[in-house]
């Protein structure tokens, strides 16, 4: 063969290795035919997302006809990143949210209504994962006030650290609507009488209050399951949970009405909100709380083995959750200040014109 013939032949052998490479690509690109599901969720910390993560791949392994991708948000942004995409009309195919904020949302956005078996507090809603703020009692300290502390300058958590004790008193804040008709004198009672019950009660961020029920500083404080860990690594073990009914918070799916993958979405919700993969969660991620399944998960052992963990699940079973209402984050200020001012209050008719004034507000953010 001559040497043109050799190059000529080279180059052809070239040109086809290429072509055949392309080839290959391309196929590989066409051959995906699976139907894309978007998962946007608030599981953040790194042990929560590889969590998380594991429970999509099972599903994936079980759906192979499904690719989820999913969007790790923040709750510093994640609410102002979730109004962007409903605006612009492009949300995900699955959102997972607290509560509280799915009810603002649910309030300007359009869900579908789920399917019977999955449709929770509203038809629109799956109740996923729950937990309730809890009355904790280190049996080591010598204060003998009804609380210890009472939590300021941290906004969501004024509220969930008194509201329980205010119901335990006879309000009815946040049990139904309007919200405004509570803030009365049944609420301003009931604020006096837990003043009068603890006159030393410690004012301070959340963090420090558990800091100091861990130290025996303080005898009680209504907290949440993320103190299950901080005991443990203390190797602290004089803590106990005192049940009453309390506030049940809750992480929520829902699938907004514009999802091009509907059915797919609904198989994704139902795989995370499976008793087994919510009990998967709960076991791995400890402050998660627990399954949505109450009844079910107070027969589980893996939830009756620490007693604080037992005494967390027991409040979370008496407890309820707070109304559902777009307005629920706009009124959470006005009510977390009008705590705050009462905790310094001097007479009950203090607390009384604190809790009038409250009132008018919130009448006006509830008439908007």
């Amino acid at each position: 063969m001559t040497l043109n013939g050799q190059r000529g032949l080279k180059l052809l052998l070239t040109a086809t290795s290429i072509a055949v490479i392309l080839g290959f690509i391309a196929g590989c690109g066409s051959d995906d035919t699976r139907t894309v599901v978007s998962f946007w969720h608030f599981w953040s910390e790194p042990r929560q997302r590889a969590v998380l993560d594991s429970l999509v791949e099972s599903f994936e392994l079980d759906h192979p006809n499904i690719d989820v991708q999913t969007t790790v948000l923040s709750w510093n942004d994640g609410k102002s990143k979730l109004q962007m995409a409903f605006n612009a009309g492009n949300p995900p195919d699955l959102i997972h949210l607290g509560m509280d904020w799915f009810a603002e949302f649910d309030g300007a956005t359009s869900f579908i209504e789920l399917p019977s078996e999955l449709a929770t507090d509203t038809k629109r809603s799956n109740r996923w994962l729950v937990n309730a703020r809890a009355m904790v009692v280190n049996t080591t300290s010598s204060d003998d006030a009804t609380i210890g502390g009472l939590c300021v300058s941290d906004p969501h958590n004024v509220i969930k650290r008194v509201l329980p004790l205010l119901w335990q008193r006879g309000s009815q804040l946040y049990q139904r609507l309007p919200i405004s008709d509570d803030l009365q004198d049944t609420l301003a009672s009931a604020l006096w009488s837990i003043l009068e019950s603890s006159p030393g009660a410690i004012r301070d961020r959340s963090r420090k209050l558990d800091e100091l029920l861990l130290r025996g500083k303080i005898s009680s404080v209504l907290t949440g399951t993320w103190i299950i860990d901080m005991a443990s690594d203390q190797h602290h073990d004089s803590l106990r949970v005192r049940p009453m009914r309390s506030i049940l918070n809750a992480d929520v799916m829902a699938i907004p009405a514009s999802t091009q993958s509907r059915q797919e979405a609904i198989l994704l919700l139902g795989h995370l909100s499976s008793y087994e993969s919510s009990r998967q969660f709960c076991h791995r991620v400890s402050d998660a709380g627990f399954p949505a399944d109450l009844d079910r998960a107070i027969r589980d052992p893996l939830f009756n083995t620490n007693t604080l963990q037992k005494g967390f699940l027991e409040t979370a079973r008496l407890s309820q959750p707070m109304v559902h209402s777009a307005k629920l984050l706009s009124i959470e200020p006005v009510i977390e200040t009008m705590l705050e001012r009462s905790y310094g209050a001097r007479s009950r008719e203090e607390i009384r014109s604190i809790v009038g004034a409250a009132r008018a507000e919130v009448r006006k953010l509830e008439s908007r």
